[in-house]
């Protein structure tokens, strides 16, 4: 059954909710050799997967379900250039990207050619620099004498840049996760799972997915080879860690090779490296990393270095077998980071102050001095928080750049190419944009974008539709069912945390946690449950009745719950 309801939060907007199950009964049902709460399958059939085979696959996945690396396209051709380089002593050269993904994926490819003797070194850019591989990376590359460069999460658009490296003697192998165009570079090699010709039945990979496949294939043919019988053979089980960090942060889907990746990696007992430990102790994160933790605490900070200054001190971070050395790293990510908070609340109340009006279907601020590392992250507070498209635009003399998010069914990218006569460069996706513009055209854009959304989409579009996977009773929690709830994690894009639904419930009783944080005492008429809201919009009264959006789990083995949303029932207790 599917439920679609319009409804108005308490924050304030109106939203749509597409109720996908209902679940009053919670009761064990058998499927194969598993016995499951009812509630368990439902969620899993919201997400395409049913029949006990599938279940199990996706419950207990196993590395031993990794597809071979060969299936990729050019994987065979890479892996034998690499290996006439590895054994004629031959540099590497890899270039990465200044994001989690791109740093995680340069790191597990330098810290297997050290581990097995190769000789490498690696590029970051700047922001400054530009993204992907750049004339400045190939001079740098034939400054040390590289023969061969590999890049990792970028490459496939660099059609100009590699035909210059051909023509300097350098080859090139792309390795990237991003949507090829129609031609493809003329490089010695370009592994892409979103090749058309890729075997590969996989096509999400993040791009340090892409790096560990061809990590995989390299040791497999170097084993064949005889490469290890005289020296250790890298255990890439505990380069996983690095393959989460950089999967999740990345929001690439959560199924398939990347849950596999992910949900292994999350549980490495013994980190990769010091620095990654050390990260996380300055991060006040104990135990084995959460997805919670990466994207709230890890890749923020591994992303701030990249936003505001350089992120090749993340690289030499994971490299470094120096504690003291890593923990001076450490430590000047925190500044960073603290910095890059202190910029992105900045901007944040500027852009508040300056909303006039909430009656645009699209948010379109800009100021001087916004730091353009930042305005990507404000743009998408201010698109979640508003529910609506948002494009924040760091002002300049002559030229500016904004970046866009969009949190509702709106295809920015599409609506950004009808005010394409208005901008100098623009490119992203659906939920992602970025521009250049001049400066003097930011009015004109500003009405010309919400002139398009509203001829094309109208106002009923920009209601945001949320998925919730059940409808229920809340009854239905016992300790069992939410360990099984825990099964179903890693939680990310694809495969998001499950979202529940209880109508008519009232507020008993609330009391604070932390003395910030109001936790509720709801009641359904059968049960009563605490509820926690880590929203500031969200406030409940005493003696209402709402219906509440929550999610459910157990943490550091507390239970809990978690409201998301609420919306009066109009019923007073």
């Amino acid at each position: 059954m599917t439920e679609v309801l319009e409804v108005e939060s308490i924050k304030g907007f109106k939203k749509k909710l597409n109720i996908r199950q209902r679940c009053f009964d919670n009761r064990l049902v058998s499927i194969g050799d598993l016995r499951l709460h009812e509630a368990t399958l439902k969620i899993l059939k919201n997400r395409g997967i049913s029949g006990s085979k599938q279940i199990k696959q996706f419950l207990q996945p196993s590395l031993q379900d990794l597809y071979d690396p060969f299936l990729l396209k050019d994987m065979d051709v890479a892996v034998e250039r690499i290996i006439r380089a590895i054994e004629s002593r031959e540099r590497i050269f890899v270039v990465g990207d200044y994001d989690t993904d791109g740093v995680t994926a340069t790191s597990v490819m330098l810290k297997f050619f050290r581990e097995i003797g190769a000789s490498a070194e690696f590029f970051i850019p700047t922001r400054d620099d530009g993204y992907g591989l750049s004339l400045d990376a190939i001079k740098r590359a034939t400054e040390s004498r590289a023969g061969l460069i590999i890049t990792v999460d970028n490459g496939i658009t660099s059609l100009d840049e590699v035909d210059f490296a051909r023509a300097v003697g350098v080859d090139v192998i792309v390795t990237d996760h991003h949507e090829p165009q129609e031609e493809l570079p003329r490089a010695y090699a370009v592994i892409n799972p979103k090749r058309k010709d890729s075997r590969f039945p996989f096509k999400e990979l993040s791009g340090v997915g892409v790096a560990f496949n061809l990590l995989m294939a390299l040791r497999k043919k170097l084993r064949e080879r005889g490469y290890f019988d005289t020296r250790a053979e890298p255990n890439l089980k505990r380069y996983l860690d690095l393959v989460a960090l950089g999967t999740l942060a990345d929001i690439v889907p959560l199924v398939d090779e990347n849950r596999i990746c992910v949900k292994y990696g999350l549980s490495v007992v013994e980190s990769s490296c010091i620095g990654l430990d050390l990260l996380k102790q300055t991060s006040g994160i104990s135990g084995e990393l959460t997805t919670r933790a990466v994207s709230f605490s890890i890749a923020p900070r591994i992303n701030a270095a990249g936003r505001l200054y350089d992120a090749s001190i993340v690289v030499e971070m994971l490299l470094e077998e120096s504690e003291t050395k890593a923990q001076q790293i450490v430590d000047r990510l925190h500044e960073i980071n603290n910095e890059r908070r202190r910029l992105q609340s900045q901007i944040i109340a500027e852009i508040e102050q300056r909303i006039d009006t909430l009656e645009s279907p699209v948010i379109v601020a800009s100021g001087r001095g916004w730091h353009r590392g930042v305005i990507g992250i404000a743009a998408n507070v201010i698109s979640y928080k508003y529910s609506r498209p948002a494009i924040i635009i760091s002002e300049m003399s002559d030229l500016s750049v904004g970046s866009g998010r969009s949190s509702v069914d709106i295809d920015l990218f599409a609506v950004i190419k009808k005010t394409e006569d208005l901008l100098e460069r623009f490119g992203g996706h659906r939920l992602a944009v970025g521009i250049t513009i001049k400066s003097g055209m930011i009015d004109a854009f500003k009405d010309r974008i919400n002139e398009v959304v509203v001829e094309h989409y109208g106002q009923e579009r920009m209601l945001k539709l949320q998925d919730v996977d059940c409808e229920v009773s809340l009854n239905i929690f016992n300790r069992n069912f939410l360990s099984e709830i825990a099964q179903l994690e890693p939680f990310g894009a694809g495969n998001e945390e499950p979202l529940f639904l209880v109508r008519h419930a009232l507020v008993k009783a609330v009391r604070m946690v932390l003395s910030k944080y109001p936790k509720y005492l709801i009641s359904d008429g059968e049960s009563d449950l605490w509820m926690i809201s880590f929203d500031p919009m969200i406030n409940l009264r005493i003696g209402y009745m709402y219906d509440i959006l929550f999610t459910a789990g157990v943490n550091n083995g507390y239970v809990s719950f978690s409201i998301k949303d609420a919306f009066l029932s109009n019923i007073r207790g």
